[in-house]
């Protein structure tokens, strides 16, 4: 299988593929960067027994949005199948799986679908059904044959978390009442604002491709990451910081879910606050300033 592995969770596919003995072919990628579509036309052009592609679309450890429309309509030339991470993509991305040619698709309950963890799903292509049939590595409970078979008697084949099927429809009917088109735009909208106010303050964005599920602000050695997380946290706002390399150096801002224009604007005012009180030299309300402009726009 040939792995996009640009940060923490493509790396986690390789590990996947490999604990069931899978081969990995990887294609690195510096963090911050998006993988090229090229690179993985040259790849597959090379080597015909690669059977598929695994991909991330937003890979929330570096906050890089990768082109999966384009990746899908080159994997789809080589006759190789594509599966995409689409975790943290679903809900503030456009993702068109039929039309962009995505034979897998696997998103989760805990992102832009605001539920607690513990729900997984998955979308497959007929193509990607036929290598289902084809299958034989080992699988009990993710096995897709029998989920497909109890689905067509609106069953589950094993206990379903029922209690998180019951928030989901809520949650589903929140996107259905603001509209799918809508929900990205505000995803756009408070992710473009959230980037305008970074710089406005003199800091850099990490990603040169930036995902709107997450803001990763690249911080100044003068400034204590973890002490800057920390006075956020006193000021009410929960933000994380960077995975493996990245880790002392960023904060992660999410913009995810129900989060809305009042959400990004109280953030970035906690954010001015607290690095005045770490020593950064933030004139008051430039970041607020910057974001305003971008919401009223």
């Amino acid at each position: 299988m040939l792995v996009v592995r640009g940060g923490k969770f493509g790396e986690r596919w390789g590990e996947l593929c490999e604990a069931y003995g899978v081969e990995v072919a990887p294609i690195d990628v510096a963090w911050g960067e998006a993988v090229a579509p090229e690179a993985i036309s040259v790849r597959l052009k090379a080597d015909p027994t690669l059977k598929a592609v695994f991909a991330t679309q937003s890979e929330t450890s570096t906050g890089v949005l990768n082109d999966i429309e384009a990746i899908g309509r080159i994997v789809r030339e080589s006759g190789a199948l594509l599966v995409v991470d689409a975790i943290t993509g679903i809900g503030a991305h456009r993702l068109l799986p039929d039309v962009w040619r995505v034979d897998a698709v696997v998103t989760g309950s805990q992102k832009g679908l605001m539920l607690p963890p513990g729900l997984a799903f998955i979308s497959l292509s007929e193509r990607a059904w036929e290598a289902v049939g084809r299958s034989d590595l080992p699988k009990y409970y993710w096995d897709l044959m029998k989920a497909k078979k109890s689905l067509a008697k609106d069953q589950n084949p094993y206990t379903p978390a029922v209690s998180l099927l019951v928030g989901l429809k809520a949650s589903l009917d929140m996107i259905r009442e603001e509209g799918i088109e809508n929900v990205w735009a505000r995803h756009a909208r408070n992710a473009e604002a959230t980037r305008a106010s970074v710089r406005a303050m003199d800091l850099e964005i990490f990603a040169m491709s930036p995902s709107n599920v997450l803001t990763i602000v690249q911080l100044p050695e003068k400034i204590d990451c973890k002490q800057l997380v920390k006075v956020l946290d006193g000021y009410g706002f929960t933000v994380a910081g960077g995975q493996e390399q990245l880790a002392g150096k960023v904060i992660r801002i999410s913009h995810l879910g129900y989060a809305d224009d009042f959400d990004t604007l109280s953030v970035i005012a906690g954010l001015e606050h607290a690095l005045r009180d770490l020593g950064w030299g933030v004139e008051p309300g430039v970041g607020l300033t910057a974001a305003q402009r971008v919401l009223a726009g």
